[in-house]
């Protein structure tokens, strides 16, 4: 599930005591220090069409903001660029292929996948095993109506630049693409093969993805990610590597906007929020951090 989740990364009356109820939520915080307002919105790197408009307290924090802040800003590279990353890092040089690399079980899959979806194996050729079930993730988001383009960051990044608002990021896109492309072959292939099995089962997880953070339940989307990966002990480093140390770094980051006198929302994908490593535990340690409702 935590496949989904990274590529999904992805309201409110107030109670007698004056807390938000657990349905009234939303996947956004606020902290202060030092004249510095911080927003913490976690993000759906895909989403549907009708998930739209977004709440607004979260168009309210954008607004109130003078930063915007994102994992990563595409807008900083080309096309061309960005493809030459992803070539880099994620394609083969013929005559070298795929083919040698993937198990006898995942080739299966792999097969009958492409025969499904009338996909010819010339087009994955060369594509190295990270970089396919990547690939594989988006066709089938897409299938289920979930868009690249619908993702909350995609949203705020070009409301950002038609506004004139700086915008920053946490790291940049090729650091993005070491972390995804430097498995072991072996890992990739796994992470292929569980791609593939898990088709049958992505509706069910992304809507439970979906309730919790429309609750904004970062503790239980990062449950739903611990759990799946219980089932594969293999990929338990995936969790550390893709998401509790890139939260160590990002809460760094974080700490540095505050008592800078600008007002900063910071947009990351959810399930880096939730957790005993997430981003609002580690900034819990040293702020007070409210999570905000409508």
């Amino acid at each position: 599930m935590l496949r989904w989740a990274i590529l999904a990364c992805l309201a409110l009356s107030m109670s007698v005591v004056g807390a938000p109820s657990e349905t009234d939520r939303l996947s956004l915080w606020r902290m202060e220090q030092g004249g510095s307002k911080v927003y913490l919105l976690g993000s759906m790197h895909a989403m549907k069409e009708d998930m739209y408009p977004l709440p607004g307290p979260i168009m309210a924090a954008f607004n109130d903001s003078e930063v915007i802040v994102f994992e990563a800003d595409l807008g900083r590279l080309t096309p061309d660029e960005i493809a030459s990353i992803i070539r880099q890092k994620g394609t083969y040089t013929p005559p070298s292929s795929i083919s040698a690399d993937l198990s006898d079980e995942t080739t299966h899959l792999l097969v009958d996948y492409l025969r499904e979806s009338r996909i010819s194996f010339d087009q994955v050729r060369y594509l190295k095993p990270w970089n396919l079930a990547l690939n594989i993730g988006i066709i089938e988001l897409t299938r289920l109506g979930y868009k690249t383009e619908f993702g909350v960051d995609q949203y705020l990044q070009q409301r950002a630049r038609q506004e004139g608002k700086e915008i920053r990021e946490l790291e940049s896109f090729g650091e993005q693409i070491e972390i995804l492309s430097n498995d072991p072959i072996a890992i990739q292939d796994l992470t292929l093969r569980e791609t593939l099995q898990s088709r049958s089962t992505i509706r069910e997880e992304l809507d439970a993805m979906v309730v919790a953070w429309r609750h904004g339940n970062a503790d239980l989307m990062y449950r739903l990610a611990v759990a799946s990966m219980s089932t594969n002990p293999l990929l338990a480093g995936q969790m550390d590597k893709l998401v509790t140390t890139r939260n160590h770094k990002m809460v760094a980051r974080i700490r540095s906007y505050l008592g800078q006198g600008r007002d900063f929302l910071v947009v990351v994908g959810a399930l880096h929020m939730g957790g005993p490593d997430g981003i609002i535990h580690e900034l819990s340690r040293d702020y007070e951090v409210v999570q905000l409702s409508r």
